[in-house]
């Protein structure tokens, strides 16, 4: 009588704690499978250039991840089921944010609870992510040290499959290439695939030469952003560079006894360009145009290296008369202002830097280089700070400056990724300037008050396509 009255009682009791116990088992895995399959999911919505094709792909992911990440008949089950169309669901009402959830169903045979007929239990799990629509201004170098290290076409295919990541139709891109020069070649966008001239093709066609002027690119990639105008999505900068910043866009103060024909009036008078300096060498050459026509037909449109289209040329001025041998001429200018057109600040205390009258000091090379990485640090301070675009400007500037960047207002939360590749013979980034840019927690001037960025080295050509995949799985990681 006891056997049998402990058969009756005991028997579900050891069985509800194996049983249970079992199912628990099967629950966890099951739920690590929706996490995983909703992750899926959400990089599913990259792939197709419409929005039903991409919802589809993602349903699809979702349904197709719970199957791979969940073994078959583990612990017993049978059954394990998760419909594209009715398991995955994809809400889209929250503007630039997609909520994406995937639930699975598992049968689970019972063992024990068998003797008060339970034969099998339903085990469902569901897990949910918000994909954040991104922006990003992709901000891509492409001077000469490029294309004599033998990386502009190792950078081209990297830079186009870093697009590829991306969803075309809901994610925005902008395309801006620099060089001494710089150029807006694709305004941001949404149709970067399936434009007619795409933003791979345009990254195909380019033609690595000049220098380096970074903190004008800077802007411009920050311009484009602004304009768009959307903080609830995630706004990206991704800056690409094989060297240290060589020029900054200034109106340079006359002499007065240069011979500087068709110069602003003033006092004093004065001609804008980029003032650029030597890679290899801290010395002051040239003033160039800041601005090109664009990519056309494999190359920049008119070259690289074209004297300031500013006061007719630089008519008269001295570094101008025969430019190929008088390039490095300085008597024209009583030096270099502290501010560039855009407000950033040249004198910003992260390279240093000598005065002479109020001006950087020509007289001194060590300024060259230091100016010009001041400028592009200060110019990335000023966008993680949400300053309004040509705010800053100098009031003898504020011309120059709206012709570049011709949007107005500002925008908070910008993210900095730095990519950097330190293969070039002469000039090649620092690895703490690259830091500072991006605002990454192992630079010397971490701000934790400013957006965190990401500053990811490649030391020769063939590192550069694992960079470039580093970033878009960290962007994309924080757009869900």
């Amino acid at each position: 009588m006891v056997t049998c009255i402990f058969l009756v009682i005991g028997i579900p009791m050891i069985g509800l704690a194996i049983d249970g116990t079992m199912l628990y088992i099967v629950k966890s895995r099951l739920q690590g499978a929706v996490d995983g399959a909703a992750l899926a999911a959400a990089q599913g919505l990259s792939r197709g250039n419409i929005d039903s094709t991409q919802v589809t792909n993602a349903q699809n992911a979702g349904s197709t991840y719970v199957m791979l990440n969940y073994p078959s008949n583990y612990f017993f089950t049978t059954s394990i089921t998760c419909n594209p169309t009715s398991d995955v669901t994809v809400d889209e009402s929250v503007s630039h944010q997609v909520t994406i959830s995937v639930t699975g169903h598992a049968t689970v045979p019972t063992l024990f609870m068998r003797w008060l007929n339970f034969t099998s239990t339903s085990v469902n799990a569901t897990a949910s992510v918000v994909r954040r629509d991104v922006n990003i201004a992709v901000v891509m170098d492409r001077s000469g040290s490029l294309q004599s290290s033998g990386s502009c076409a190792p950078l081209k295919q990297s830079a186009i499959n870093f697009v590829n990541d991306f969803s075309n139709g809901r994610d925005e891109m902008a395309l801006v290439t620099f060089a001494t020069s710089t150029h807006v070649d694709f305004p941001i966008a949404n149709n970067f695939l399936s434009a007619t001239t795409s933003v791979p093709s345009l990254i195909g066609s380019i033609t690595c030469a000049g220098s380096t002027s970074t903190a004008q690119a800077l802007w411009q990639g920050y311009d484009e952003l602004v304009g768009l105008n959307q903080p609830t999505a995630l706004n990206v900068i991704l800056l690409f560079t094989d060297g240290k910043p060589t020029g900054v866009n200034v109106n340079l103060p006359l002499t007065a006894g240069s011979g500087c024909s068709s110069a602003h009036a003033g006092p004093p008078r004065w001609i804008n360009g980029v003032y650029n300096t030597f890679t290899n060498a801290n010395q002051f050459f040239g003033v160039l145009a800041p601005l090109n026509s664009g990519l056309s037909s494999g190359q920049v449109t008119g070259g690289d290296f074209s004297i300031t289209t500013d006061s007719s040329n630089g008519a008269g001025c001295a570094f101008a008369s025969s430019w190929s041998s008088n390039d490095t001429v300085t008597s024209d200018f009583q030096g270099v202002p502290t501010t560039d057109i855009f407000g950033d600040n040249l004198n910003n205390g992260y390279q240093s830097i000598t005065l002479s009258g109020g001006y950087i000091d020509l007289g001194n090379s060590n300024n060259a280089i230091a100016m010009t990485m001041n400028g592009a640090d200060d110019a990335a301070n000023q966008i993680r700070n949400a300053t309004a675009v040509c705010a800053s400007s100098p009031s003898n500037a504020s011309s120059e400056c709206t012709a570049i960047l011709s949007h107005s207002g500002s925008l908070s939360g910008v993210v900095i990724y730095v990519i950097g590749l330190l293969n070039a013979t002469y000039g090649a980034p620092t690895p703490d300037g690259m830091e500072r840019m991006a605002n990454d927690t192992r630079s010397s001037n971490y701000n934790s008050a400013q957006t965190t960025g990401l500053y990811v080295p490649a030391n020769t050509a063939a590192d550069i396509n694992q960079a470039f995949a580093q970033v878009a799985s960290q962007i994309l990681r924080l757009a869900k």
